[in-house]
């Protein structure tokens, strides 16, 4: 367990080996029992009450509230049944030690926390991220009490991102959009949501934080985000070339299928379902609405499975389709003749395509063709990235099969998104307007 940055409360960690929670005071370590269980939770609220009480200088205090723990009392299997008594009227919940001097800064800690916790893999999740986006925007007022965090310092959190005082404390020099500002300024109200919800902040905490409005565009100095648009057909050719044949199997298929990214490269043979069909489905087990319970479903046609059945020739169905270790080039050649012994992948290499290494491998592609194209008189191509080309193939089907072709296609549940993806036809609305307009 590392050092704490001063003034932090201390964290719940989980040891592994013996899956218990611990914490850290005083230069000792400390059980709390099992991780996860109501027992840990209820020693760590315990212990961070007493040292939050103390000024967070008596350690001594916290240590003897560990040292007299007891667990939680646990329902039984079948309790007796008890006669129905009167209604009783509720009296006023005590003021709660933890609520009295929580600060800002620690509300934001302890959402990270149960983030952390509730999350499965929460480091590559947009939950985990908005949070640490509305932790930072937080920060110049962290000192600040929850009770006294209103509509007017949510306005001045709102200003900080404007002026730039957002991105000084993120190390970042860029100017933040408005989109981006309204999203974080989102996430803070989430936070103090989750706050009233476990009791941590007053109930009109919230009303007030519902009054501040969002950015209205062309109101602000605020930078605007360009939209994202399809990109040609022929673009992604012309850059195809310079890529590995991994890669250039991996962009076209997706290409072809109008899938996210992550979802080619996490596609194994096993989640293709009806293979004995014209069309395949591909069912992935991982994609952006899983935890809505949603279920994906990805059509799979002739052009495609020609690009899966040789990728998958001579493997397990576990394996990934499409793999980085297979993008490694030939031996160079020795007296004019190029070896057919292909070079060991490096340890480096994973098995399977992560995000961002897709993306950079389109952007390296790109500048080896322009600087193809210069040498030879030609203008250069344009930046592109991956995830263009799900509009594009999805823009193609509404073209050609309609709205819900698309939705279907792409896996919306409602057609308002698909219109963001593929909006309605202009040629369309042209031909009608020649015929009778």
């Amino acid at each position: 367990m590392g050092r704490r940055p001063a003034g932090a409360l201390p964290e719940m960690r989980r040891h592994e080996p013996t899956n218990t929670a611990r914490i850290k005071i005083g230069g000792k370590v400390h059980s709390l029992g099992r991780w996860g269980s109501d027992e840990a939770q209820h020693n760590f609220d315990t212990f961070i009450a007493a040292y939050v009480t103390s000024g967070r200088k008596n350690v001594d205090a916290a240590i003897e509230v560990l040292g007299r723990r007891r667990p939680v009392a646990r329902a039984t299997a079948s309790p007796p049944a008890a006669p129905i008594a009167a209604p009783r009227v509720l009296e006023p919940a005590a003021a709660n030690p933890i609520t009295a001097g929580l600060t800002v800064g620690d509300l934001a800690l302890r959402w990270l926390r149960e983030i952390e916790m509730t999350t499965p893999n929460y480091r590559r999740s947009s939950k985990w991220h908005g949070g640490i986006a509305a932790s930072r925007a937080v920060r110049p007022l962290g000192a600040m009490p929850v009770a006294a965090f209103g509509s007017r310092a949510l306005v001045e959190v709102q200003q900080h991102l404007l002026d730039g005082t957002y991105s000084a404390i993120s190390g970042s020099t860029k100017p933040l959009s408005r989109r981006y500002i309204n999203d974080v300024v989102k996430r803070v109200r989430q936070m103090f949501r989750w706050g009233v919800l476990n009791e941590l902040v007053p109930d009109d905490r919230m009303k007030a934080l519902e009054v501040v409005p969002a950015l209205a565009k062309g109101q602000t100095t605020a930078k605007e985000t360009r939209p994202r648009k399809p990109v040609k057909p022929s673009t992604v050719k012309a850059t195809m070339p310079f890529m590995t044949p991994e890669v250039a199997d991996l962009i076209w298929f997706i290409r072809l299928t109008g899938c996210r990214p992550s979802e080619a490269a996490r596609m194994k043979l096993c989640r293709i379902r009806d293979q004995n069909k014209p069309v395949w489905r591909y069912v992935p087990r991982r994609h952006k609405n899983a935890h809505r319970g949603h279920q994906r479903h990805i059509a799979i046609g002739p052009a495609a499975q020609a690009i899966i059945l040789a990728h998958t020739a001579g493997r397990t169905d576990r394996d990934y389709v499409f793999t980085p270790q297979r993008s490694v080039p030939p031996r160079k050649p020795r007296n004019g003749v190029l070896s057919v012994q292909p070079r060991k992948p490096s340890p480096r290499a994973r098995v399977m395509f992560p995000r961002d290494s897709i993306l950079r491998a389109v952007t390296r592609a790109i500048e080896r063709a322009n600087t193809a194209r210069e040498k030879q008189g030609e203008p250069p191509l344009p930046h592109w990235f991956p995830y263009q080309l799900r509009y594009t193939r999805l823009r193609e089907i509404r073209k050609h099969g309609g709205v819900e072709a698309a939705q279907a296609v792409a896996g919306h549940s409602r057609a308002t998104m698909t219109d963001h993806y593929a909006p309605a036809n202009w040629g369309k609305a042209t031909r009608a307007a020649l015929r009778n307009g």
